[in-house]
């Protein structure tokens, strides 16, 4: 069984998750119209998503980090 993947942020999509009329895409990744969020705003999100996994210790630089990931997504290698 293949199992896809947002082009966008990476998460294994399910039934829960894949945007209808948005093929390749989650829910958090595309606007109520199917379309694409911006980069920054799909960035902040994987940012809040990375801040999850922190110890509360140290300051780093989670905006830093979730642009060097999405550098490395499909949806967003282009630019």
């Amino acid at each position: 069984m293949e199992m896809k993947f947002c082009q966008s942020c990476g998460v294994i999509l399910d039934g829960s998750v894949a945007k209808e009329g948005a093929p390749g895409f989650c829910t958090w990744c595309v606007d109520e119209k199917g379309n694409l969020k911006p980069k920054e705003e799909v960035k902040a999100g994987v940012a809040d998503w990375l801040k999850s996994f922190a110890p509360k210790e140290g300051n780093p630089d989670f905006m830093k980090r979730a642009e060097n990931y999405l550098n490395a997504m499909p949806a967003w290698a282009k630019e």
